[in-house]
């Protein structure tokens, strides 16, 4: 097998094109991908087919607009190599947008890799971060309401946040309980000293799990400081399974946020763990 040295290793760079809904919202989703080698050529680019994420985000996204990008950056490529010299090349152009940042449509700061294969790179990072693989549990049919599919709409939201690699996720809790306790919350997270713990739950048919997860918190808060989320579906208000959940919920201090407004309260988790590693 040759030997990987120093010199065998290009310093690529790559931006991403990222749709932004809202100027007051931090939510960006990877759309397209541009990687250049150390000359500024051009490797490889590509955009999604998949708008699925961006509906999800912004029901009232321009998918018309959205589609018709690849075109218009090919007309850019062209007309940079046409005529080189005369204008900005196709590098700086990125640039230029990047520091204008305007409207939905936004362009990443340029980022390093290194790499002895552009083009593998290039298939890498645009499966990282514009055709990002789906939750194992969204290949399962799961019923609309359950806890497994709440789950998944949880996880599939935290992909696209950016916090998978910043929440812990299936926490155990029998050093809270008793040891062999085989329960596990979903996610928590730890800023300020307070662990703040998300939970997938139907209000409509896990009364048994509302009970449990109740019980949990409660033997949690006996020995450290902790908050509570019940992430849950939009449900019928008047249900009586509905309304007594919410009764048992709130009794024990569990705050429950629906997936309707999963996006914002997600924000807020991303802004309070950049806040504490700013004070770290």
């Amino acid at each position: 097998m040759e030997k990987m040295t120093p010199e065998t290793l290009r310093n690529c760079e790559y931006f991403l094109v990222e749709y932004a809904p809202s100027p007051l919202r931090e939510t960006r989703i990877a759309i397209g991908l541009f990687l250049f080698e150390p000359s500024g050529r051009l490797v490889r680019h590509g955009f999604t087919r998949d708008w699925r994420q961006v509906r999800c985000l912004d029901p009232q996204a321009d998918l018309g607009m959205l589609g018709n990008l690849p075109a218009h950056f090919e007309q850019a490529i062209s007309a940079a190599m046409e005529h080189p010299g005369a204008t900005e090349n196709f590098y700086e152009q990125l640039v230029r947008m990047q520091m204008e940042q305007s409207g939905g449509l936004q362009i990443s700061s340029p980022r390093g890799v290194r790499t002895t294969n552009p083009e593998e790179e290039f298939e890498r990072l645009f499966q990282e971060h514009v055709e990002r693989p789906r939750p194992a549990t969204e290949k399962r049919l799961w019923r609309e309401g359950s806890r497994p599919w709440i789950h998944a709409r949880l996880s599939e939201a935290i992909e696209r946040h950016a916090l998978r690699d910043r929440l812990l996720r299936d926490v155990p809790v029998e050093e809270f309980t008793a040891p062999g306790d085989g329960f596990r919350i979903d996610f928590a997270y730890r800023p300020n000293g307070v662990t703040k713990y998300l939970h997938a739950l139907s209000l409509e048919r896990d009364w048994n799990q509302s009970k449990l997860l109740c019980y949990t918190f409660w033997r949690i808060r006996e020995k450290t400081k902790a908050q509570m989320t019940a992430i849950v579906a939009d449900a019928d208000p008047d249900s009586a399974a509905v309304a007594s959940s919410r009764q048992i919920l709130a009794g024990a201090g569990i705050a429950v946020q629906p997936l309707s407004h999963l996006d914002p309260y997600l924000e807020g988790v991303g802004r309070e763990l950049r806040h504490d590693l700013g004070n770290s």
